[in-house]
């Protein structure tokens, strides 16, 4: 037992190592009571030491600037292919250079109006490696947000041990308890979203000359890109006004839906992190008791109850024998491989 929760330490202290965390600068203590009690250093924490330094997590920023860049050639490409078959392409035609850009974020975007198409094999096929490309490039983004997420709650989980160590178990759960969930991420995405929804509803009145009320369902239907198509850019300004609109009208979304998984895994996080914790409340001493029986062999909870029953005065073998040999178990427990110590502290 004792070897297993030092196996835990040891892999968040050198977790904090690579997240620059100001766990780092520690040793990897036991997580128990006792602050002031001899340290040990046990062969499981030695083997886990090595183990963390290659599972420890890692933040690649340089990907988010890869991804931008990944995105740039990608929508680069699909223009200029657009441009080059855009007497392949049908549909209400403004610019051939603004059509082209306007179709590529269209198609990346999976809003796909459906004012410009493809009518031709040929279009049809390079519109095919588009659309894959695109699908490959938006499995990344899921990546990246599960990197980012898993890597926040192994942030929040390292840090509370880091209390833990410093405040001790129960001071560490109390202040766990008091930590509120942040929404403000939250609820700056929603006024971004808002305020994005709104502008885009007043270009497509003034610019496209829509009712309200088909504007309305226009960027519904864009930010959800759920695109019909019965309600469209069709100008070259509304065109190129939408290249950016919808471009950053889906990110936002996303990102909406990151922060809301977000605080859904710090709610999660809270729960993971009070469990673990509650589970180290106990003396250092009696982990080592039961962690050092028969050579290093680790008993279960029922032997180290009645291992501490014993210690208390509270039972004897005598009392227990009967009752086991009566199911048919071997009455061979702790008390024959643990000496009976006093239970009062100095």
């Amino acid at each position: 037992m004792l070897g297993h929760f030092n196996s835990i330490i040891a892999m968040a202290a050198n977790a904090a190592k690579q997240t620059k965390l100001p766990m780092a600068a520690t040793d990897s203590p036991n997580l128990t009571n006792d602050e002031n009690g001899p340290k040990k250093t046990t062969f499981q924490s030695s083997k886990a030491t090595s183990v963390a330094t290659n599972c420890a997590p890692r933040t690649n920023i340089p990907d988010l600037k890869w991804l931008g860049l990944y995105y740039v050639i990608y929508i680069g490409a699909g223009t200029l292919s657009f441009f080059a078959l855009r007497n392949h392409i049908r549909g209400k035609k403004t610019n051939d250079f603004i059509d082209s850009l306007y179709m590529s974020v269209v198609t990346m975007t999976t809003v796909g109006y459906g004012d410009l198409v493809p009518h031709d094999f040929l279009s049809q096929l390079v519109c095919t490696g588009f659309i894959t490309v695109g699908m490959l490039l938006f499995g990344i983004v899921v990546k990246l947000a599960a990197k980012y997420l898993v890597f926040k709650q192994q942030k929040v989980l390292i840090n509370a041990l880091h209390t833990a160590r410093k405040m001790g178990p129960m001071e560490a759960l109390n202040e766990i308890e008091s930590i509120e969930i942040d929404y403000t991420k939250c609820i700056i995405s929603l006024i971004a979203m808002a305020v994005h929804f709104v502008i885009g509803i007043f270009v497509l009145v003034t610019v496209e000359g829509m009712e309200i009320e088909d504007a309305v369902y226009c960027a519904c239907t864009t930010m959800t890109t759920v695109g019909f198509g019965d309600e469209s850019f069709s100008s070259e300004f509304g065109r190129t006004f939408g290249v950016l609109w919808i471009f950053t009208g889906t990110s936002c979304l996303g990102q909406l839906f990151l922060y809301v998984a977000e605080v859904y895994t710090d709610i999660e996080a809270k729960k993971l992190v009070k469990w673990v914790i509650a589970s180290n409340i106990i003396d250092k001493t009696d982990f080592e008791a039961a962690d050092n029986l028969e050579k290093g062999k680790v008993h279960g909870a029922a032997d180290f109850i009645l291992y501490k029953l014993k210690e208390m005065r509270k039972i004897k073998k005598e009392d227990i024998s009967c009752a086991m040999k009566d199911v048919g178990v071997d009455d061979r427990s702790v008390f024959d491989v643990i000496p009976a110590q006093s239970s009062e502290k100095k």
